[in-house]
């Protein structure tokens, strides 16, 4: 591969990276025996089929973002999205991410690990925030969606852990009145309400 290919192709990757498609590559006149030596050279790696990052930027690019990336319609949520909002002293081993439940699973990267979480189309986007990360946009769900999560979930994941995230939702800035609408909608309302009267 020439100097002048593989800078071309840095170029690609601090244009529009840190994670590029294989669609893109191509679009850029890199096929698929470019990318194979990228490969062995160990300037470029495979996420995930399609999906190539420059090796050397990988570790500057935070896991929730890399998750962002290789799985773009997706939204960060349940124990991920509690992490991220500091309600929660659960670390998780993996980074919990919603889809539509009539969309079509997505093939998940080696790494981060990822555990996808199917939401009903119509609750899919109520909650989303979108946030500035250091390479792109994190899509997020907010703290009052997370809060309704977790009661969601209780059954699952336990009342204490439920309990945990709202104490701690309860102890910082909160829109009260955002979460009684989320919880309503997600038909919780009578579950959460008693005790957000008990914490205030």
């Amino acid at each position: 591969m020439t100097n002048e290919k593989m800078n071309r192709t840095r170029q690609v990757f601090d244009d529009l990276g840190p994670v590029v498609k294989m669609n893109t590559l191509r679009e850029n006149k890199l096929f698929s025996r470019d990318v194979s030596e990228l490969i062995s050279l160990g300037l470029i790696r495979k996420i995930k089929a399609s999906f190539y990052v420059w090796a050397s930027d990988e570790n500057d690019i935070g896991d929730l973002e890399l998750a962002c990336f290789v799985i773009p319609k997706g939204i960060i949520c349940m124990q991920s999205a509690a992490q991220y909002h500091d309600l929660t002293t659960l670390n998780p081993t993996m980074i919990t991410i919603a889809i539509p439940s009539n969309s079509m699973r997505p093939i998940l990267p080696e790494y981060p690990p990822i555990e996808l979480i199917m939401t009903p189309p119509h609750l899919f986007d109520m909650g989303l925030q979108r946030e500035n990360g250091a390479y792109g946009e994190l899509r997020i769900y907010d703290k009052e969606r997370t809060v309704c999560d977790f009661f969601r979930k209780r059954n699952v994941l336990g009342d204490d852990l439920a309990l945990e995230v709202l104490r701690s939702y309860m102890s910082g800035k909160r829109r009260l009145q955002t979460l009684l609408e989320y919880a309503k909608e997600l038909r919780l309302k009578t579950v959460i309400a008693p005790y957000v009267e008990a914490l205030l």
